[in-house]
Parts: structure tokens; C-alpha cells; sequence
């Protein structure tokens, strides 16, 4: 029988021509179906026929779920098994056995509403979940890490709970432990460990009649006692035998820990020792100090008297004290009295409040916002050179002020061509000086000590007040 097929592009009587031959030769006239079958169409007819030769050589298989499958004649009935699960096995003569696998997976959830006898090992990848009570009547939990939780569930038992019966050496839970005895072959670790009578029994490695029992008494009130964080014996009140030299280390027993008035002198002898202190307070002192680093000082601001000042015959250690008649203080006038003085650097410096910061060495006058500014070209106003390090200082409390050289030795900024000994007087950049032949009546800075010669800023030393 030809394939029949029509195309989109195919006329309307193609169709026609094409549909009319497959009714007629293909499915044929249903006026020639048997009279034995009341089906009218072809699906009907073959559901017809199919229950026909069922109930002669074929039957039916129906599962759980009501899904029902026919078995025609010369068809095969196949029983397959499940890996880990189930085994199908068929025999001779017309056998079919169906056993479980020597090791059974479950993928998910096995429910036993009774029994479940184990009677070798039982391996569970997931959860042990008993709504009741899981009993073991022997044998023992074991788990390959070493260690059995429970979560936060508790366990509860009317026996004796110990380490030995759980295949470990310790019992560790991060909860409470409760019961009337507890007994562990190895430790016992925990938060707290409350005891509500009775105490801690210690056996000892040897078993036997004798044991030590840690137990508190009776207490009144809340107490914490801590252990400290080293290895050695505990001692306990009426010890006459356990206490040595050796077991108090240096500096363990400190001065806070000694009652007042508990040491006197019968006890204390520094007849060949150094006694340091802080601070020494005693009614009376006698002998000659061989050493003292400290003394104490009293103000004397005003007092009408000559105060001679104190020198060390030398740097460091044990030094002797001196002093000189021709050098003396008077606190009332605020005078120093001396017969001459020395000074590493070379100028008289005086402070005076300035409109703003001014760097080494520029040249300033009279002027400004405040006492002195910024001296503009060869003015007749000059107050003198910013000073680096004064000899001496005066005015030294002024606030907001800088050092100006009025006297002696100080760097200054100039530029241009100078030679030493000539006359410094304010050049066209503000605050530098420079060389001038005939100045004016208050121009002069003062006389160069170097020569210089260069149209870029740079630092020589005058001598400024010399005109």
C-alpha cells in the first residue's frame, strides 16, 4: 500500500481525488465489516478483536497504582530486579523467586512499624529518627571518627552512663550532664559540671579501697575558684609538707599582698645590701648620702636675698656640688649677677609681633599691620634681619613674634654682585638685600662678611648695625 500525501501547494481536487482512494482501497467500504462486530470504526474494531483473542490467549498484569498492562499471545512477561535492592530469579519448572540483596540502599525513607532486627552491622548515611524508643540491648554505638552526637537532643538513662560503654575515652557534651554516677575512663570535659550531693571521686591508676573525694561544703553564697594555667600541686589549708622555696617563683609575692605594719625591723636587715624605694619617708635621717639622684625644690619668686647657683664636678654619677660667690641670683629683682658671659652663636636678638611668617634671613621693617613687615626697596624704615639663633634674646615672652637680629653676626638674604665690606641695603625684591656704594640715613642693614655675586637669591652673613 502506497504512501499517500498531499502537498501545500496541491489543488483542492487533488485532495478530493486522493481522500475518496484511501477510503475506498485503504480502509474500505464498512459495509463489508463482519456481521459479528458492532464497531463502526477502525480503533473499534481492533479494541474488538484485541478483547476477543484476550480472553482466549492473552491476560492482563495490574500494579499498585492501578495501572493495568495486557500480555498478548507470543508476548513475554519480564520480572527485573533493582541493583541494592531487590533479585528476581526464574526456574525451573515455573519458578519465580524474588529475595532482597545481600547489602540494601534506600534511596529515601524507610518506615518500620514495629520491629527492625539488625543482626549484624547497619550503616545509615542520614538520620536516625525513633518517635518512641531505640533500644540497644548489646553492643555498643560506634562511629568511625571516634565521637557520637546527639545534637542538641538529651540522653537519658536509669543506669550508670560511661565512657568505656560508648567506645571512647572521654564523654564531652556542651550541655548538662545528670545522673547518680558518672563514670569515665578518660576525661570529663563540659561548660559546668554541678553536683547536687555527693562529689568528685578520684580512683587513682591502682583500684582499690582508697580514693579522693573533691567535695565542697554547704555554700552560702555564689564562689568561683580558679585554677592558674601552670603544672604543679595543690595545696590546702594545715599542708606543713607541700609548700618549698621552689615553688614560689620571683617576684610572686608582691608588695600589695603583704598587710601594713606586718614587717618590722627586728625582721629586717640591709646591713650589706641596697635598699631602692621610690619614695622614702622617715622622721629622721642621719649619715652622709653616698648617692642622690633627686632632691626636693620649693619655689622662691619674690624673696629679697642673693641664691647662688649649683655646679657638678662632672657629667654623670656620683658628682660633688659647687658654687661660685661671683655668680648669684636675686629672686625679688629677677637679676642674674655674673662677671661674664659666653655664647656659641653672634647676635642680640629682640622679638617683635610681625604681620606674618618670615623666613631666615629677610630683612624687615617698621611698618605694617603690626610692629614690623616685609622692608620694599632701600627704605629708610629697617628694623634689622630675621635672626636664626640669637646669642642673646630679649623680649623672649612676646606673642606671635619672631627673633630680629639688631646687632652682631646673622645670615641675610641678598643678591647681585657684593664684596665684603660693603653696605647692605634693600634691594628690588622685598626682604633681600644688596650692595649699595652711597646709601641713605637708614637704609643700612648693614656690612657684608662674604662676597657675592649672582642675580638668584642666596644667604650670606652681615653684620647688621654697622653702618
Amino acid at each position: 500500500m502506497a504512501i499517500r500525501s498531499i502537498a501545500q501547494t496541491d489543488t483542492l481536487e487533488k485532495f478530493r481525488t486522493e481522500f475518496n482512494q484511501m477510503t475506498a482501497n485503504d480502509f474500505g467500504d464498512i459495509a463489508t465489516l463482519d456481521a459479528g462486530l458492532s464497531a463502526t470504526t477502525v480503533i473499534g474494531a481492533v479494541n474488538e478483536l484485541s478483547a476477543a483473542v484476550s480472553s482466549g490467549q492473552a491476560f492482563l498484569i495490574e500494579d499498585a497504582s492501578s495501572t493495568v498492562q495486557q500480555v498478548a499471545s507470543g508476548q513475554t512477561l519480564k520480572f527485573r530486579g533493582t541493583s541494592n535492592q531487590l533479585n528476581a530469579v526464574v526456574s525451573v519448572p515455573d519458578t519465580m523467586t524474588i529475595s532482597l540483596a545481600n547489602d540494601v540502599t534506600i534511596p529515601n525513607d524507610l518506615q518500620v512499624t514495629t520491629d527492625l532486627n539488625v543482626a549484624g552491622i547497619s550503616t545509615l548515611q542520614g538520620n536516625i529518627v525513633a518517635s518512641s524508643t531505640m533500644t540497644i540491648s548489646s553492643g555498643s554505638i560506634v562511629d568511625t571518627t571516634g565521637q557520637v552526637s546527639f545534637g542538641d537532643e538529651n540522653i537519658i538513662t536509669t543506669g550508670n552512663m560511661s565512657a568505656a560503654t560508648l567506645n571512647g575515652s572521654s564523654l564531652v557534651s556542651s550541655g548538662s550532664i545528670s545522673g547518680t554516677t558518672i563514670t569515665a575512663s578518660g576525661a570529663l570535659e563540659g561548660t559546668s559540671l554541678e553536683l547536687t550531693s555527693g562529689g568528685i571521686v578520684f580512683e587513682g591508676s591502682t583500684p582499690d579501697g582508697f580514693e579522693t573525694t573533691l567535695t565542697p561544703t554547704d555554700p552560702t553564697a555564689d564562689h568561683t575558684l580558679t585554677l592558674p594555667n601552670i603544672t604543679g600541686t595543690l595545696i590546702t589549708s594545715g599542708d606543713t609538707g607541700t609548700v618549698t622555696s621552689t615553688m614560689i617563683e620571683n617576684a610572686t609575692i608582691l608588695n600589695e599582698d603583704i598587710a601594713n605594719s606586718t614587717i618590722r625591723a627586728a625582721k629586717v636587715n640591709f646591713s650589706t645590701d641596697t635598699l631602692v624605694v621610690d619614695t622614702l619617708q622617715a622622721n629622721a635621717i642621719t649619715g652622709t648620702a653616698s648617692i642622690a639622684q633627686l632632691v626636693s625644690l620649693t619655689a622662691n619668686n619674690s624673696t629679697d636675698e642673693s641664691v647662688f647657683l649649683t655646679f657638678a664636678d662632672g657629667a654623670t654619677g656620683n658628682q660633688g656640688l659647687e658654687t661660685d660667690t661671683d655668680l648669684f641670683y636675686n629672686p625679688s629683682t629677677n637679676i642674674l649677677n655674673t662677671t661674664a658671659t659666653a655664647a656659641r652663636y653672634a647676635d642680640l636678638a629682640e622679638m617683635y609681633v610681625t604681620d606674618k611668617p618670615y623666613g631666615i634671613g629677610t630683612i624687615v621693617m617698621f611698618g605694617g599691620e603690626k610692629e614690623i613687615t616685609l622692608a620694599d626697596l632701600k627704605t629708610r624704615k629697617v628694623a634689622g634681619v630675621v635672626s636664626d639663633k640669637p646669642a642673646f634674646l630679649m623680649n623672649k615672652n612676646c606673642q606671635n613674634g619672631l627673633a630680629i637680629a639688631l646687632q652682631g653676626r646673622v645670615k641675610c638674604k641678598v643678591m647681585g654682585t657684593i664684596q665684603k665690606g660693603d653696605m647692605i641695603v634693600v634691594s628690588e625684591e622685598g626682604g633681600v638685600g644688596t650692595a649699595d656704594s652711597n646709601p641713605q640715613m637708614g637704609m643700612v642693614v648693614g656690612k657684608a662678611l662674604q662676597d657675592y655675586n649672582s642675580n638668584t637669591e642666596g644667604l650670606i652673613e652681615v653684620v647688621v648695625g654697622r653702618l
